[in-house]
């Protein structure tokens, strides 16, 4: 059990993978077990938001999901799933537009492919009241640029999973953007500069996610070594706690507020 008095909220958990999908019920009861409060899925591809609703239908209370083209997935996009977007930001269960954004890292889509991508994900933002779920990696300088036109007219912005430096973090705050800290803050080759970049997210602008499957926490007692799962969420928490020397109660419950307000979810 989570030794936290208060609920979290996993703003992004990939619960559409393979290894998921056929772990699902016990994913979920874990989750509960560990006061896993609310899990957004991660939808990657148009298709993932349908598949999700499979989910979410079973336990409606937990689950929600995104609408939206993975940067990996920007060639998959045409014109006509705008409209097919447009219709899915209709229901309750959809949350926020995304996952999108730029990722030169791999460019498993061409770059032209991404930009046209994004900008048609920052277009429907600007006429949906849905905050945005936004995947940036190695693409700063054109992510920003694209954000910077469009976000004064978007209900809210989260850059999720964020790993960068202290320069793009600076612009996205600035932006009013919120910032989701994975498992990779415990990783102590490549998370460790986030130790010291945590400490100027302000309070109200924080939010946490295991990114499940991936960024499994280092060094915790985590006995499946499989897969990462939202149940994790509480070490992503632990870390985060320790890293600020903050009372892990009073950092749960702030973080679980904004997780809610910025899905627009009642709290209780």
């Amino acid at each position: 059990m989570a030794d936290t008095s208060g609920p979290l909220f996993d703003i992004g958990a990939n619960l559409l993978d393979s290894q998921l999908i056929k772990n699902f019920d016990n994913i979920v009861s874990k989750s509960i077990e560990n006061n896993i409060r609310r899990i957004v899925i991660t939808s990657s591809h148009i298709n993932d938001t349908y598949e999700a609703k499979k989910l979410i239908d079973q336990h409606p209370d937990i689950l929600y999901t995104t609408v939206g083209f993975h940067p990996h997935n920007a060639k998959d996009f045409s014109e006509s799933h705008f409209e097919k977007m447009m219709e899915l930001c209709k229901h309750e269960y959809v949350k926020a537009i995304g996952e999108c954004g730029l990722d030169y890292k791999r460019n498993f889509s061409s770059k032209d492919d991404q930009i046209h991508c994004f900008n048609k994900h920052l277009e429907l933002a600007t006429l949906i009241d849905l905050p945005m779920f936004l995947h940036e990696r190695d693409a700063y300088n054109d992510f920003v640029i694209l954000l910077k036109d469009h976000i004064h007219l978007i209900e809210d912005v989260v850059v999720h999973c964020f790993t960068g430096d202290k320069k793009s973090l600076k612009s996205y705050l600035d932006l009013g953007c919120y910032i989701g800290i994975t498992g990779w803050i415990t990783d102590p080759k490549r998370g460790y500069h986030l130790h010291d970049l945590i400490k100027y997210i302000p309070s109200d602008k924080l939010m946490i996610e295991t990114d499940s499957p991936y960024l499994m926490p280092f060094d915790y007692p985590i006995v499946n070594k499989k897969y990462n799962e939202p149940s994790n969420l509480i070490y992503v928490l632990d870390a985060i706690a320790n890293i600020l020397k903050k009372d892990k109660n009073i950092l749960a419950k702030e973080i679980y507020n904004n997780s809610c307000r910025f899905f627009n979810i009642k709290n209780e």
